[in-house]
């Protein structure tokens, strides 16, 4: 059975490795063709543990993740998209940016998508 978690404190910290390895595998395939390794994924969620307001989402089949996604306060993301949205005339406090939704590809087509968006 499939189902919907927020993941903060604890369970995100025991699922880290966990959702590294399930965005190496999604972003490796086409369009993509990612070659991420897990070091870099690790510091690359790290913000998703410490921000307020960051949110990730797991799905999964069982005990086992099978999607997530991620979701932050913009102003509390990267610095690069901090920039690139300088001079936008919505303050940044105001924009919630619903980053990565990664699903292994036999569980597309079942409305995990929108369920991700609903959690964010």
């Amino acid at each position: 059975m499939t189902d919907l978690r927020i993941l903060t404190g604890a369970p995100l910290d025991a699922r880290l490795d966990d959702l590294a390895a399930l965005r190496i595998q999604v972003f490796r395939d086409w369009p993509y063709l990612y070659e991420g390794t897990l070091a870099y994924e690790r510091s690359y969620l790290a913000p998703y543990r410490t921000t307020p307001g960051a949110i990730v989402v797991g799905a999964f089949d069982g005990d086992r993740l099978i999607g997530a996604a991620t979701g932050t306060p913009m102003e509390g993301h990267a610095a690069e998209f901090a920039t690139a949205l300088h001079g936008f005339p919505t303050p940044l406090n105001h924009i919630f940016y619903c980053a990565e939704s990664v699903l292994l590809p036999a569980y597309r087509g079942q409305g995990f998508g929108h369920r991700f968006f609903d959690l964010r």
